[in-house]
């Protein structure tokens, strides 16, 4: 059967990470309902000097064998690879655009990637901030379209209950959890996170029935870990690093509150926020700065609400006063965000006649 459309993606399982889970899911859901070709690459950054050519070439090959006329690119960075060909052949080219793939500070990237995007057919945009993004640098608006990432809520099921998976926290921590409200981060330690932050102003006035943990690793994992020494938060903050998808789906259940306190960095913007929807699907409702791509991906006093970025009264205020129903926070993420949904709008976008054309 010829292929209705080919998607080519740099980041691609078995590596792990937020675009990772996208193109999977994106491409997964097409596979379900369509004849679909792809060129996908699943090794880790150091191999991009190679697939960049490589799926130009491939993907030359294919469009002309298979008479593909839809391609549909899963980043920004391959933008370049979609003004080709498009120059080359008669093709339709989308793009989706996250955040740093868009805004990444190099002046040689700047010159080059907005410029090849902004030749391409559709570009869709996982937030308005993204779109805002875009149009700052000369992307025409009436390319542009605005879907949000999906979740897959089956990913994040777990069979424990959630006194379950709070014995087992409290096994892996050596703390007694019993009267605590566990607040949890899950993500990459860089500084727009927020996490130092809110360590340092936040934690030392919330008291001592709040613990807070922290997931992931990065450039700001010293810092933080510094500053729960220096204002002696040992036993209250806990660094967790990585974690497979299993501890994962138990710290979202066993946790009482998700935290996303970003801060403004210059030329470092959070492009939707998925741990937002993902920790919303098991019901966790979330506290979130209110700017950039995080205006997406919570729905105020439904999933959970914003404060004012660098606010220390208004993260204690919501944390002390947080009142949602986790079995409607989970409703309501599932039937905004859930794969199926957001793929109807792909669909539309990518190969109906009313977005593409």
């Amino acid at each position: 059967m010829k292929p209705e459309i080919l998607f080519i993606t740099r980041n691609y399982p078995p590596q792990i990470g937020g675009l990772e889970t996208y193109s999977y899911n994106l491409i997964k859901c097409f596979e379900e309902h369509h004849a679909v070709a792809k060129i996908v690459l699943g090794k880790s950054k150091e191999h991009l000097l190679w697939f960049l050519p490589y799926a130009f070439l491939k993907s030359l090959q294919k469009i002309i064998q298979l008479r593909i006329r839809r391609v549909h690119l899963c980043d920004g960075m391959l933008s370049p690879i979609g003004a080709f060909l498009r120059s080359l052949l008669p093709v339709r080219v989308s793009v989706t655009i996250h955040g740093l793939d868009i805004t990444y500070r190099s002046s040689l990237y700047q010159s080059v990637i907005p410029r090849c995007t902004a030749q391409l057919d559709k570009i869709i945009c996982v937030s308005k901030h993204t779109e805002t993004e875009c149009a700052q640098r000369g992307i025409p608006a009436s390319k542009c379209l605005v879907i949000p990432n999906g979740v897959n809520s089956a990913a994040f099921e777990t069979l424990e209950s959630r006194d379950e998976c709070r014995s087992d926290l409290e096994r892996r921590l050596g703390v007694a959890l019993q009267g605590k409200r566990i607040l949890l981060s899950l993500g990459r330690l860089v500084p727009r996170k927020g996490v130092a932050w809110f360590i340092q102003e936040v934690m030392p006035h919330l008291d001592l029935s709040y613990l807070y943990l922290v997931g992931g690793d990065g450039p700001d994992r010293e810092r933080i870990a510094s500053l729960i020494v220096q204002y002696k938060l040992e036993g209250r903050v806990f660094l967790v690093g990585k974690v497979n998808e299993e501890t994962r789906n138990r710290l979202y259940h066993a946790s009482d509150v998700f935290l996303m306190p970003n801060v403004r960095v210059e030329g470092d913007v959070e492009g939707f926020g998925i741990a937002a929807i993902e920790a919303g699907c098991c019901g966790l409702p979330v506290i979130a700065s209110d700017l950039q791509g995080l205006r997406d991906a919570v729905l105020h006093g439904r999933t959970g609400f914003f404060v004012e970025a660098g606010s220390k009264k208004g993260f204690l205020d919501r944390i002390r006063r947080l009142e949602l129903d986790r079995e409607e926070v989970r409703s309501f993420v599932l039937e905004t965000f859930e794969w199926k949904k957001i793929y109807e709008r792909y669909q539309d976008a990518l190969l109906g006649n009313r977005h593409f054309y």
